[in-house]
């Protein structure tokens, strides 16, 4: 997404914040005051880097998910990175921001939860399999980040289709089972 690429100045900034924050953590009082107004007086997109949980988020499920293959937690991470910017399109609004955070999330999180629960199916382990009760309530879960997964979605259509920049058609009919 175009709105927070960061400039060289914002990198160098982060990099000043970094180091604040290092001495703050090891107990500097003075450190975690000019932290704390070094970040009033940062740009938005410094501000936004800084507090990504969504990114540092998607990036600890990447690092899960690809347990330990280098390649491949690289490759979701730029895999999520392209969503973001394919489903936010060349102009978001802030909220299509969040929405969009919150999709790529939401996606990275069902494929991981997919992924361990298919390990149950898996019949050529020498180990012990986990006991059915523990996988039932692991489907249950992957069931409601699904749920989640869906509902934003269908936000960000709907705010779409209110802002009226696109001829978005979605079904607001939501089932329970």
């Amino acid at each position: 997404m175009r709105a927070l690429e960061l400039r060289d100045e914002d990198r160098e900034r982060i990099r000043e914040l970094e180091e604040l924050s290092s001495k703050a953590e090891g107990g500097d009082k003075d450190a975690r005051r000019e932290l704390r107004l070094a970040l009033r007086e940062s740009s938005p997109r410094v501000v936004a880097r800084c507090s990504d949980f969504a990114g540092n988020f998607r990036r600890i499920l990447a690092k899960t998910a690809s347990a330990g293959d280098t390649l491949l937690q690289e490759a979701l991470e730029a895999r999520m990175e392209g969503m973001r910017e394919e489903i936010a399109g060349p102009n978001p609004s802030p909220l299509e921001i969040l929405l969009t955070e919150r999709v790529v999330s939401c996606w990275m999180l069902v494929e991981l939860l997919e992924a361990l629960n298919s390990a149950y199916y898996v019949r050529d382990t020498g180990g012990k399999r986990v006991d059915v009760r523990y996988f039932l309530q692991m489907v249950k879960v992957l069931d409601s980040a699904y749920r989640r997964y869906l509902a934003s979605i269908q936000t960000l259509a709907r705010v779409r289709k209110l802002q009226g920049g696109t001829n978005v058609q979605y079904n607001t009919l939501v089932t329970r089972r």
